[in-house]
């Protein structure tokens, strides 16, 4: 380099020393190579010249026109001249990789120190004023380095101090024994950005809502600063899909650029304390850098991912084995089920009681968005159905079965037959594919599951809604019916039973012992002994009565509530009828007791007025006569 002026006043015009120092990479940090030069070694009685080189190259033939240069130092040609590049140690002797003959064991120089295998030699000129002053009037970083501190390395340099020294220098020659670049430690991928948790699963996958997700992992940084390890993202091509193996992957595996991918993007290892590798890296997928034909990341899919480290300490920019594979599954939300195709059926009582076994039926269809491979290919599992039901009274759902994976398999052939057990419930779920994506399914709730009846209607009316859960755990929107579920039986009695009226009670049981009148307007079904039947509404307070037919014989009489529903089909129009009661009779009585004399109240109201005219009239006839017989007098 020529510095200002320098052919005019000799202002830092002359080079006549210079420091060299060999380094050497060890686990890719430069040293000071031990066996060589363990410090800078000062070159003096170099012949003046004129300082007008402007290359690295112009400076090597320089040092080698005019120095000796790995010859013998032995060598009476070289006796009276300090210009050697050999150095000694502090009692004039060559130093240990130095051989008698000016050559260099590389070797030694390598084993001893457990170097990486490359060397380089390293010069600082020492330029100074044609009359031999210091050179001041420059930056002393390139014509005086040594006054600021910018000759040779040392072990308890930073990485940063060694780098602005080398670059300071002059690299004049190389030299490589048995030298092999180590790789970058493989990188890894640990987490693919969802909308909860992203830590890739024991297979190494993750299902996210997100069609531009984060990847981001581990890595050990580089130790050189100004020389950082570089993350590398690649997301799979489908029609190379990546290589197998990624675990023991080696040259073959990084050579068959095939396989690679699509590069995403690039990243520096950054150092972090909480890295069990010493640094982290994180990279978005932004979607877009995908060419056609490959349709980018959609949700129903799937991208596989994998990056490596590029090195740059050596130069020569070599990267690690691939990492890990990361899989991310591109979740949408799910279907919200037909509630249209929903139906509930409730078991009634026959002759007071429930058949054994009585179970409420509900059963429809559902599509899931998402299904699974039966096999475990490469894909994501299925959506869950999640079915509960809540008393409208209660403030809490019940859960009664939720479908565990692989449940809705995509390549089960139309009308295969399956049952899910619930644990957790003990029940059962029946399912038959109908269709490509559709099920119908059928579960079977014991009857005992429905209690808490106190005789109002909101406590027999129970809602029922299944829910799609997809692979994110995300549900959809709940599909509801609602159901009243009444299994308690009409209970009868009878008050009287004579043959001018035939009446009673009908209430229901509830929790067990407590008695509320049945629905007013639920029909009781009265047999009388010639087999012929009325039919008679409940009243107020459960109160039913009924009068024989005329001329009816005596004999028994049969009282039965066939169906207590007073409302008739439900609102989809598909009630079967109501709970039965148990059939109650009694002696129809021919005559009436004496509780049912005129005026003991036993009397129908008819009766009574027909006498109370009688007795009107006979008032009125007594009347008339007395009048006549007053006229004549």
């Amino acid at each position: 380099m020529r510095g200002p002026g320098n052919k005019t006043n000799g202002i830092c015009s002359e080079t006549s020393s210079y420091y060299y120092q060999w380094v050497a990479l060890k686990d890719s940090q430069w040293v000071p190579v031990k066996e060589l030069t363990p410090e800078p070694v000062l070159v003096t009685g170099q012949q003046p010249s004129p300082n007008t080189l402007t290359t690295t190259y112009g400076l090597q033939g320089m040092v080698n026109t005019n120095a000796a240069y790995n010859v013998n130092p032995t060598d009476p040609k070289y006796a009276n001249t300090t210009n050697v590049l050999f150095a000694t140690d502090k009692d004039g002797n060559p130093m240990p990789a130095q051989k008698a003959d000016g050559g260099i064991d590389f070797k030694e120089a390598k084993e001893k120190q457990g170097l990486d295998g490359y060397f380089k030699l390293v010069t600082w000129p020492d330029t100074r004023n044609s009359d031999g002053t210091e050179c001041t009037a420059v930056s002393p970083e390139v014509y005086s380095p040594k006054s600021a501190g910018l000759v040779g390395i040392n072990d308890n340099m930073s990485a940063a101090q060694k780098d602005t020294n080398l670059s300071a220098g002059w690299t004049i020659d190389t030299a490589f024994y048995k030298y092999d670049v180590p790789r970058p430690d493989d990188p890894t991928i640990n987490k693919i950005e969802n909308d909860a948790d992203a830590g890739l699963d024991a297979s190494g996958s993750v299902y996210t809502s997100k069609l531009d997700p984060v990847v981001s992992g581990e890595c050990t940084p580089s130790k050189d600063e100004k020389h950082p390890n570089t993350v590398v993202l690649y997301g799979e091509d489908p029609s190379n899909p990546i290589a197998e193996g990624q675990g023991t992957n080696g040259d073959d595996l990084v050579k068959s650029s095939d396989t690679w991918g699509f590069r995403l993007g690039e990243a520096v290892c950054e150092a972090d304390t909480g890295s069990k590798q010493g640094g982290s890296w994180r990279i978005q997928d932004t979607n877009k850098q995908y060419p056609s034909p490959d349709p980018g990341n959609k949700y129903n899919g799937y991208r596989r991912y994998h990056a490596w480290v590029v090195e740059s300490t050596s130069g020569f920019g070599l990267t690690s084995f691939f990492s890990n594979i990361g899989t991310a599954y591109f979740v949408s939300g799910e279907n919200v089920p037909d509630a249209s195709k929903f139906s509930v059926t409730v078991p009634h009582t026959v002759n007071g009681s429930l058949p054994a076994d009585s179970v409420v039926t509900f059963k429809g269809e559902v599509s899931p968005v998402y299904t699974a491979w039966s096999s475990g290919k490469l894909g994501m599992t299925d959506s869950k159905m999640a079915i509960s039901m809540k008393q409208n009274t209660a403030s809490d759902w019940t859960s009664l079965v939720t479908t565990p994976a692989n449940t809705f398999q995509r390549d089960a052939a139309v009308g295969t037959a399956s049952s899910i057990s619930d644990s957790t419930t003990g029940l059962t779920l029946s399912l038959t594919k109908t269709a490509a994506s559709t099920w119908s399914w059928l579960l079977n709730i014991p009857a005992d599951r429905f209690t808490g009846y106190d005789g109002s209607d909101e406590t027999q009316t129970y809602t029922f809604h299944v829910e799609m859960v997809n692979p994110m755990n995300l549900r959809s929107g709940p599909a509801s019916v609602e159901r009243k579920v009444d299994m308690t039986p009409t209970t009868l009695t009878f008050d009287r039973h004579d043959v001018f009226q035939v009446a009673g009670r009908a209430y229901k049981y509830v929790d067990g012992d407590t008695k509320v009148p049945e629905t007013k307007g639920t029909m009781v079904h009265v047999t009388w002994p010639d087999n012929t039947g009325t039919d008679v509404a409940v009243g107020d307070q459960g109160i039913w009565q009924a009068v024989p037919p005329e001329g009816m014989k005596q004999g028994d009489v049969a009282v039965q509530v066939l169906s207590d529903d007073a409302e008739g089909p439900d609102s989809q129009g598909r009630f079967q009828g109501g709970n039965q009661s148990a059939s109650v009779s009694q002696e129809l009585e021919f005559r009436p007791s004496t509780s049912s004399l005129p005026l003991t109240g036993g009397w129908p109201l008819s009766m009574l007025k027909i006498m109370l005219l009688i007795a009107l009239g006979l008032v009125g006839f007594v009347a008339c006569l007395r009048n006549k017989q007053e006229s004549r007098h």
